[in-house]
C-alpha cells in the first residue's frame, strides 16, 4: 500500500462503531478537533458506503478527506472493515493520517468509547 502523503508515515487508528455510532462520531471529530472537519455531505456518503457493504470481513477505502488541524491542511483516509455476526452489523473504522492527528483522533475515539458505554 502507497503512502497517500509521502510526508506522513502509514498511520492509523482503528475502533469499532455500531452503525449508527459512525455520524455522531465524526461530527464530533469535526466540530471538537479539526478547525474545518468532513462536511455533512461527507459524512453521509461514508455513512451510505460503510451501510453498502454486505459480506462478512469486507474491507473497503471510503476516501480520503481533506481537512484542517491545527491551521494546517491534513488529509484523513478512511477504511471500513465490516463484521456482521447474526445480522448484528459492526464497522471497524481506520483512519490514517499524520502522526499528531492520528494520536488526537484515537484520543477521541477513546472518549467516544467511554460516553456511549462501549
Amino acid at each position: 500500500m502507497k503512502n497517500i502523503n509521502n510526508d506522513e508515515a502509514q498511520l492509523a487508528d482503528g475502533m469499532n462503531f455500531d452503525i449508527d455510532e459512525i455520524q455522531p462520531f465524526l461530527n464530533r471529530l469535526s466540530s471538537s478537533v479539526l478547525d474545518s472537519g468532513f462536511t455533512d455531505d461527507e459524512i453521509n456518503s461514508i455513512q451510505s458506503e460503510i451501510e453498502k457493504m454486505k459480506e462478512n470481513n469486507e474491507v473497503k477505502e471510503i476516501g480520503i478527506f481533506n481537512v484542517n488541524f491545527n491551521g494546517q491542511q491534513a488529509k484523513i483516509r478512511i477504511e471500513a472493515e465490516i463484521h456482521i455476526e447474526d445480522e448484528l452489523k459492526e464497522v471497524v473504522l481506520y483512519m490514517y493520517s499524520n502522526q499528531e492527528l492520528v494520536e488526537i483522533i484515537d484520543e477521541e475515539m477513546m472518549k467516544h468509547a467511554d460516553e456511549i458505554g462501549a
